[in-house]
C-alpha cells in the first residue's frame, strides 16, 4: 500500500527468466496476484518439457519486492533441493556469494547460493532491480546464467488450465496485448479452421465404416491428441476482440 491507502502499482514488477539461448523448454508454472497489496509472484520453468529435475533445469520464481511468498519458497527449495531426504537443519546453512550478470541491463546481480555437498542442485536467492528471486537447478552453474526480465509471458508454454492466468499476470505488469492481438487473433482462426477439418475428417470415416461405426485406439487417440495440440496452441484471445474466447 502507498500512503493514501491505495493498491500498489504492479507495473514496476517484471518477471526473471533465463535468457532466450535456453536450448531447453521454457515453461510458466503458476502466478499470483494480490489486487489489494500488489503482491505479484511467477513460476517458470527452464528444462525438459516433462519436468525432470535430475536433468539440467533451471527453476525460477519471480516476486514483487517485500512479498511474503519469498521466504516460504526459498525454505521449500531448500529442503526439496539441497536436503531431499534429511529435511532442514537447524541453523541455515551459510550462502555462497556468487556474481551473475543481468542481460536486460547488464548490471550485474549479486545472489546468495546454498548447495550440498551431495548432489549437484543448488538453491540461489537474490535480488534483480526491485524484482526478488529464488532459483533452484542443476546442470548448470548459477553463475553462468544470464537473466532477463520480461513483461508478457505468451511466449512461455503452459498446460491450458494456467492459461487465463499466464495472461492475466502478464496484463497486471502492464503488458500490452492489443499489439499482439491481430496475431493471437489468426491463430486462434487458423487452429479453428483445423478443428473443424479433423471433425470432418472423424465424420467422413464414421460414415464410410457403416452408421455405427466410431473411431476407436489408435486412430480415436490420434484425434484427440491433435485436438488437444491444437487448442492449446492457440491459446485464448485477448478480451474484447471478435472471436471465440478460452
Amino acid at each position: 500500500m502507498n500512503d493514501q491507502g491505495a493498491p500498489v502499482s504492479a507495473n514496476r514488477f517484471k518477471v526473471v527468466a533465463v535468457d532466450a539461448d535456453w536450448p531447453e523448454s521454457r515453461q510458466f508454472m503458476g502466478s499470483g496476484h494480490n489486487q489489494v497489496t500488489g503482491d505479484m509472484h511467477v513460476f517458470l520453468w527452464f528444462g525438459s518439457a516433462s519436468y525432470d529435475a535430475q536433468a539440467e533445469h533451471v527453476r525460477v520464481f519471480s516476486a514483487s519486492s517485500g512479498n511474503a511468498e519469498v521466504e516460504e519458497v526459498l525454505e521449500d527449495a531448500l529442503e526439496d533441493y539441497c536436503h531431499p531426504d534429511e529435511g532442514l537443519p537447524a541453523d541455515r546453512p551459510v550462502p555462497e556469494p556468487v556474481t551473475v550478470t543481468v542481460t536486460a541491463d547488464g548490471k550485474p546481480a549479486r545472489l546468495e547460493v546454498w548447495r550440498n555437498g551431495s548432489n549437484a542442485h543448488w538453491v540461489a536467492r537474490g535480488r534483480v532491480e526491485s524484482t526478488e528471486v529464488v532459483l533452484s537447478g542443476t546442470g548448470i552453474e548459477p553463475g553462468e546464467l544470464r537473466l532477463v526480465r520480461v513483461d508478457d509471458l505468451a511466449a512461455y508454454s503452459a498446460p491450458m488450465a494456467f492459461l487465463p492466468a499466464r495472461e492475466a499476470i502478464s496484463v497486471a505488469m502492464g503488458s500490452d496485448l492489443q499489439e499482439a492481438g491481430s496475431g493471437r487473433q489468426s491463430q486462434a482462426e487458423e487452429a479453428d479452421t483445423a478443428l473443424r477439418v479433423l471433425r470432418d475428417l472423424a465424420a467422413r470415416g464414421a460414415a464410410l465404416g457403416g452408421p455405427g461405426r466410431e473411431l476407436h485406439g489408435e486412430e480415436a487417440d490420434t484425434v484427440m491428441r491433435a485436438l488437444r495440440e491444437l487448442a492449446q496452441g492457440a491459446g485464448p484471445v485477448p478480451a474484447g476482440e471478435s472471436g471465440a474466447e478460452s
